[in-house]
């Protein structure tokens, strides 16, 4: 009616002026709550745009938002936000929420999918040095942030990451701290807090030769520790130097020492193995001179007795026979007597004793037993026995990851 009375107020006027005017006719129908939109240049009819009270919708006449946007196409995003300046401070979409109830947010991402690879909020970056998707918790105050958090319901990842590109240097997940207290990569869990697993997947996932989990101390200090407690009581501990702590009992199929050989450092190494026994054994021993009378008294530490029980001789006479050598007297105040030899000869003793201190009485090793019912028919070398990799103690099916180049294949131009 505006349009039309203004029109006649033109009418008359020009009349008045012996003018002429030809007034152009809008015509049209709509839906009521739509936003009008001109169908052609003289006729105005519905457009997308569906409003009820202060929410507006674009594809829904539903909205549950001040602003609802829904479409149903697989080539085109629901909302796509570009900032075109090439520098400068300039997302390409912004949120912000005022709101201190949980779980508020000031960007959302829900992706409703029961089936198939899908993401609630999906970042691509094209830079060589870009970041597909950061977080930032600035806050100086006391409290706990986060910077990033992901949270799964199921046997999925809570936060995965992927690096594809198949040279140089790259991390799949990398944590960076600058605080003198801080952690770079932090994992909490009732079963496994923190696993690695050297793998490349594509369909399936096939395990590869390679470093599962790598530790550096760049200026000293420890490259590994284990805590364990409300009170984070150190188990372990590796420091810059190699030296291994262990404060517990240490289980192995194998041990030996492994140094640059003595006679060729330069080109070969030499190793040795351990000494095993089944009981917690200490190893003592010497050479001793006998008196004039073919005897000796030998000292031993003055933790000996302290420390050990049981004790085992042995003697060996050097240079000459010395067959009618024997044990005098034995241990007592932490040294034994020797006689029955030449004067003058000189004797090879050794002498054991298993521990008897107080953490080896609570802790005796065991040296049969049965394997637990979740381990029976079970090894740990399965392929020493012909069994295969799924008979190995400990396995677990690989965790479901993004195949390599999934990321790298999806462009920005499939977002929209």
């Amino acid at each position: 009616m505006k349009i039309r009375n203004t029109c006649f107020a033109l009418l008359f006027w020009t009349s008045l002026l012996s003018s002429s005017i030809t007034c152009a006719q809008i015509t049209g129908s709509g839906t009521t709550d739509f936003i009008p939109l001109w169908t052609s240049t003289k006729a105005l009819g519905d457009s997308a745009i569906f409003q009820t009270g202060e929410k507006v919708g674009i594809g829904t006449m539903r909205p549950d938002a001040r602003l609802n946007v829904v479409t149903t196409s697989t080539t085109t995003g629901a909302i796509t936000g570009n900032a075109n300046a090439t520098s400068g401070y300039a997302p390409g979409v912004f949120g912000t929420t005022a709101s201190s109830t949980e779980y508020a947010a000031a960007v959302y991402g829900l992706a409703t999918a029961g089936t198939g690879i899908t993401f609630g909020v999906y970042g691509v970056s094209n830079s060589p040095n870009g970041t597909a998707v950061q977080g930032y918790a600035p806050s100086t105050g006391t409290g706990s942030t986060n910077g990033v958090a992901g949270y799964t319901n199921n046997g999925g990842n809570g936060v995965l990451g992927a690096a594809s590109a198949t040279t140089g240097v790259n991390f799949g997940v990398q944590g960076i701290s600058v605080s003198s207290g801080g952690v770079g990569v932090q994992g909490s869990s009732p079963n496994v807090a923190v696993a690695g697993f050297n793998q490349v997947c594509s369909t399936t996932c096939n395990l590869v030769a390679g470093t599962a989990g790598q530790f550096v101390t760049a200026s000293g200090g420890i490259v590994l520790q284990g805590l364990v407690g409300a009170g984070f009581t150190q188990v372990f501990s590796v420091d810059s130097n190699g030296d291994l702590t262990i404060t517990g009992k240490l289980t192995k199929g194998s041990g030996s020492f492994k140094i640059d050989h003595p006679l060729d450092p330069s080109n070969k190494y030499l190793s040795h193995s351990f000494v095993e026994s089944p009981d917690m054994m200490n190893i003592y021993n010497g050479v001793v001179v006998l008196d004039s009378k073919g005897g000796a008294s030998v000292n031993l530490p003055d933790y000996f007795q302290a420390l050990n029980s049981d004790f085992r001789y042995q003697l060996t006479a050097i240079g000459a026979p010395g067959p009618n050598l024997y044990i005098a007297e034995e241990i007592s105040g932490n040294r034994f007597k020797i006689a029955g030899g030449k004067p003058g000869a000189r004797v090879s003793w050794q002498v054991t004793g298993v521990r008897q201190d107080a953490y080896a009485k609570a802790h005796r090793i065991q040296v049969e037993e049965d394997k637990p019912e979740q381990q029976k028919g079970h090894y740990l070398h399965p392929e020493l026995f012909g069994a295969t990799e799924k008979e190995a103690i400990g396995s677990n099916a690989a965790p479901a990851m993004t195949p390599p180049g999934r990321a790298a294949a999806t462009s920005e131009a499939n977002l929209r």
